[in-house]
């Protein structure tokens, strides 16, 4: 028997080891074919056969043997399955026959960020590829017993999506599922599953509705970085979608060199796009065809002869010489006509028509509907280039001026793709790594490296760097020198360090491509005097959300890049919050370790849970979905912005973008309770919003909200396990299982954790964890932790200027004017914004005021230099040094505070404004004078409260009359905007500065924003009482919130103890005279 299907990828696939990056390729790696089956030889250990092999220490069997013990507790009978085959289809295959690249950091658990040299990145195969599979069955072993009836249901568990191949499987990857008609039919009785068979699915969906990054790898420039001068043109041609492919093509061959002089290039593609469009025009419109045509030789001979035609008729017949015929039977008829009543001689005519090849030209109008929508060209040209269609060089010139329309933003995405030439150099040094080792490899393959050379790392090969050889023989130092001479297993390597090195160079220059798309560029000042505000100027933004490549069979056997939030990533999240949690109830244990080891996975053991990708569910326009922020460090001394500092984001926000994204658990025991329990807590705190995903997040990203929208309980009986995870739910049998599946509105609180999670130590989370390089910890919980619900209340005007695409503009003397919208989160472009927008103080400038104070209260003038030597503000806020492993995670985090309903009014405010000051309680206009500074300590400016200067005027709406002024839309005095700031391992004396600086004191106020100096952007800021402090021996057993939330009571921590420059702030931050 034969069973043939597809074999689906639900979601990327990765086999190899670990030391590698490529997906192993079939054979010697040199056509680059994969597949899922077969035995694949290596350079060290083969790879059985992954369905239905068995290793040679016989400890690893396939992946269907273990399929079958798993649902039986029985071998699967040997010779049962002959052969499996599954190679993936053609169509499945990009043209350069690479996959996708998928990377990822290991963050250090003390410091919450990325640990150096901890980095991995593999080949996966595309999400939704096929591959071709068949089975073949023996079937007189099929008809033994009820062999029939398990390969059934054990197909079922595949078809069904549930089966694993490959590495990578607890974070993401490998789900696979069958697509096939059976040859086999349901047994008229299931057979018995092992009572320890069950299966749990989790379904979660989680929404933007609070801001969330995931950001993406690539991209990133170091500036102290070399780089290379030159890209190839064939890349920027391929990206412009717009243009016909055939068209493409011909500039790709004309063209697609690489590019040493942007201009001289730009200028040949402004010639030639014109003139392959023309000639590709040409040719679609132009065909032959056959015709049939009298000759006016003919008329002498009709003249002559036994029947000869008279005068008259051949008169008759002058006209229609030469005319060309669509047919015979056409011909015919029109001599016929002429002939009138002697249409009978029109037979002698016949005998003389030539039939001919003739070429004809007309405008293929679908051919010019293609380019012309496609580029956005003037469908009208169309009547036009059909008048000179036989006139290649006249269609050209029809064209030139048309195209020339369209290639700024054509050129747009050139100059794009040159500023990404220094981006991503890693990929540089990787290669020429690899380049080193192809040449150890083939000079041990030429005999060139003696067996004494290879044992002294001392001895490095002519022009073999000294480093590279000792890399090479490190890697290699369990490899004898005899084995090392294999000729097979050296040539494969080789062809796979080939293949690294194209595989890696073309995957950069696919990611630069899709930086370089203008939806993923920044709006910058550009353009005479710097005064436009253009993408066009722009860069690719620092930072956009994660993205893979996904197979989409419409997308010309090409790729399509496709934004999700890697299971890493959410396996990451989970386990730090477990391990937080765990360490704070139960120290740094075994007990702690072996659930960590048991949920997760360790090191030679598969964890319980699998974690996949988390894909969108409706893959919205992303012009409207995905929103813009801009962030800049200021100069503490003069309060001005560092521009070298400046950083943008393009993030995930909405309702519109919803993720979803699914937990398995399989053959959950008794002994895996408490793992289970933590588990279902963990998921329970990811619905709170409590496991933060992605980066930024003391800036408020990634504190999402999730929800169950289903679960799937599979069981083999209705035994204790089913009894104590869903107690009092039936269970209903399907095929093999007893079935239980949650859809309704109890999916919520399905989960209920069998055990509360209890505390070892009475003493727990009384003090936060230290770390051995002398700083506070993230490894668990402990000190102050908590959550600060926060109002803001505006005094005067207040604008934070919105981010991307100014949402005003207009043209004074040929000058740019901009009206600048108060900060929402929205698109950076205008046009993609919308009427209900939400304006919101964004928590990164909201973090960067309380630093400010932070920095002054807790006399922080010291920079920090490392990262055992950290400053009051940089201890608290998060700090980033120079070198590896010198950046830690703030322990406060700052949500997005949104406005409700808030009035918001223009104002127009020229410039320069220095000469205006306020002194005495009032405003003076000094000219010849520069702005005041309040300095405290000689080192940190204020901007004092103040009521409007009177330069600054409310006007009606935005209408400038000079490009000598600011317009901007603010909110006015009353706005109000609520937000959240979490906390956590604070010692006493830096709550007690916390909450001073957020509250301050009665008469005392903040400042935000823009126009500071001239009394714009005064705030309070009210703590709530639904602010409260954590006790962690209580917060998973079992009780109520409010057993856990310990009131946090603002006027007995507001302390001034351990407020440095008390007096100097207090006077400073004065706000009565308002």
């Amino acid at each position: 028997m034969i069973v043939k299907g597809k074999l689906r990828a639900e979601t990327p696939i990765y086999r190899g080891n670990a030391r590698k990056t490529l997906f192993t390729r079939d054979g010697d790696g040199t056509n680059r074919l994969v597949s899922l089956a077969g035995e694949v030889k290596g350079t060290a250990q083969s790879l059985m056969d992954a369905f239905i092999g068995r290793s040679g220490n016989g400890k690893n069997i396939g992946l269907l043997d273990r399929l079958w013990y798993r649902l039986y507790r029985e071998t699967i009978p040997v010779t049962l399955i002959r052969k499996v085959d599954c190679n993936l289809s053609k169509e499945s295959y990009p043209p350069n026959h690479f996959f996708d690249l998928r990377m990822g950091i290991k963050l250090d658990e003390d410091r919450w960020a990325a640990e150096a040299n901890s980095n991995y990145k593999m080949e996966t195969l595309l999400r939704n590829s096929l591959f071709d599979f068949t089975m073949s069955i023996n079937d007189s072993v099929l008809a033994e017993g009820d062999n029939a009836g398990k390969l059934y249901y054990l197909l079922q568990e595949i078809m069904a999506g549930r089966f694993w191949f490959g590495a990578g499987k607890s974070k993401g990857l490998g789900r696979v599922r069958l697509e096939a008609d059976l040859p086999l039919s349901p047994p008229q009785t299931p057979p018995v599953l092992h009572k320890y068979a069950n299966y749990l699915r989790v379904n979660i969906s989680f929404d933007a509705q609070n801001p969330l990054l995931v950001g993406w790898n690539w991209g990133k420039i170091d500036p102290l970085q070399p780089w290379f001068a030159s890209i190839e043109a064939r890349l920027l041609i391929d990206n412009m979608k717009n243009i016909p492919k055939a068209v493409r093509d011909r500039l790709a061959m004309s063209l697609g060199g690489p590019i040493l002089n942007p201009d001289d290039w730009k200028q040949k593609f402004g010639e030639y796009l014109p003139r392959i469009i023309a000639i590709w025009l040409k040719e679609h419109s132009t065909n032959e065809i056959d015709v049939w045509v009298l000759p006016t030789d003919a008329l002498k001979k009709l003249e002559k002869g036994k029947h000869a035609l008279n005068k008259k008729l051949v008169g008759k017949l002058k006209p229609l010489t030469n005319q060309s015929f669509s047919s015979s039977e056409d011909a015919v008829a029109a001599f016929k006509e002429a002939f009138g009543k002697k249409a009978n001689m029109a037979k002698r005519v016949i005998k003389l028509l030539e039939q001919r090849r003739h070429v004809n030209e007309s405008l293929d109008q679908e051919a010019w509907d293609q380019v012309a929508k496609g580029m956005g060209l003037d469908e009208n040209l169309g009547k036009r280039l059909s008048e000179c269609i036989h006139d290649e060089a006249a269609m050209t010139k029809v064209l030139a001026s048309e195209c020339r329309n369209v290639q700024e933003k054509l050129f747009q995405q050139v100059d794009q793709q040159l500023k990404l030439l220094g981006s991503d150099t890693w990929v540089d040094e990787e290669i020429e790594n690899r380049e080193e080792r192809i040449e150890i490899k083939s000079m041990l393959l030429d005999g060139k490296i003696s067996e004494h050379q290879w044992m002294d790392p001392g001895m490095a090969p002519d022009n073999i760097s000294a480093s590279a050889w000792e890399d090479f023989l490190n890697e290699h130092s369990r490899v004898s020198y005899r084995h090392m001479l294999n000729e097979q297993n050296l040539k494969k390597s080789i062809v796979n360090d080939n293949n690294q090195i194209e595989f890696l160079e073309s995957y950069r220059d696919q990611t630069r491509q899709e930086l370089a798309l203008p939806h993923h560029i920044d709006f910058r000042l550009g353009g005479p005097s710097n005064s436009e505000i253009s993408r066009k100027y722009g860069k690719p933004y620092d930072t956009i959300f994660m993205r893979m490549l996904s197979w989409i069979p419409s997308s010309q056997k090409q790729g399509a890049w496709e934004a999700y939030v890697p299971g890493s990533t959410i396996k990451g999240a989970f386990r730090k919050r477990a391990s937080q949690l765990l360490k704070t109830l139960w120290g740094e244990t075994k007990k702690t370790q072996t659930i960590l080891d048991q949920l997760f996975g360790a090191q030679r053991q598969r964890g319980l849970v699998f974690f996949s990708d988390a894909y969108l569910v409706d893959p919205h326009d992303s012009n409207q979905t995905w929103c813009s922020m801009d962030g800049i460090r200021m100069n503490p001394e003069n309060g001005q912005p560092i521009e070298t500092a400046k950083r943008d984001y393009l993030f995930a926000y909405g309702d519109q973008l919803s993720f979803m994204l699914q937990i398995d658990v399989q053959d959950i025991q008794e002994k895996d309770l408490t793992a289970l329990s933590v588990l279902f807590h963990l998921i329970q705190d990811f619905q709170q919003g409590e496991v933060p995903l992605g980066g930024e997040k003391t800036s408020g990203f990634g504190w999402v909200k999730a929800d169950i929208s289903e679960v799937t309980w599979l069981a083999a009986e209705k035994n204790g396990i089913h009894q104590k995870l869903f107690p009092d739910r039936p269970l209903k049998q399907t095929g093999i299982w007893q079935s239980l599946k949650i859809t309704d509105e109890t999916t919520a609180t399905a989960l209920k954790p069998p055990n509360p999670i209890l505390s070892d130590n009475k003493k727990a989370a009384q003090l936060p964890p230290s770390a051995k390089g002398g700083f506070i910890s993230h490894r668990s919980f402990g000190g102050y932790c908590g959550k600060l619900v926060v109002e803001a209340n505006l005094l005067t005007p207040m604008n934070i200027k919105e981010s991307g695409e100014p949402s005003y503009k207009t043209i004074i003397d040929n000058d740019h004017v901009y009206g600048y919208d108060f900060f929402s989160i929205s698109p950076p472009d205008a046009k993609n914004r919308s009427a209900d927008s939400v304006y919101a103080l964004p928590g990164r400038s909201i973090k960067g005021m309380l630093r400010h104070i932070y920095t002054i209260a807790g006399d922080a003038h010291a920079e920090s230099m490392h990262i055992s030597r950290l400053n009051a503000a940089d201890s608290l806020f998060g700090w980033v040094g120079s070198g590896p492993n010198q950046a830690i995670m703030g322990r406060v985090s700052f949500e997005f505070a949104t406005f409700k309903d808030p009035e918001l009014a223009w104002f127009k405010v020229p410039y320069p404004y220095g000469e205006w000051q306020y002194v005495g309680n009032q405003w003076q206009n000094k000219p010849g004078s520069e702005a005041s500074m309040l300095l405290i300590d000689k080192k940190w400016r204020l901007f004092p409260h103040a009521p409007l200067a009177p330069i600054v005027t409310q006007i009606d709406a935005f209408e400038p009359d000079t490009v000598q002024a600011r317009y901007s839309r603010v909110i006015l005095p009353g706005g109000r905007a609520c937000f959240t700031i979490r906390f956590w391992n604070l010692v006493e004396s830096e709550l007690q500065r916390l909450i001073w600086c957020v509250a301050l004191e009665p008469g005392l106020a903040h400042k935000m924003g823009n126009n500071r100096y001239l009394g714009f952007g005064s705030l309070t800021m009210s703590v709530l009482p639904a602010s409260y402090l954590i006790d962690w021996t209580k917060r998973y057993a079992g009780g109520s919130q409010e057993d856990w939330r310990l009131p946090l009571n603002v006027d007995q921590w507001r302390s001034t103890e351990n407020i440095k420059h008390y007096a100097a702030l207090k006077k400073a931050l004065n706000a009565e005279r308002l």
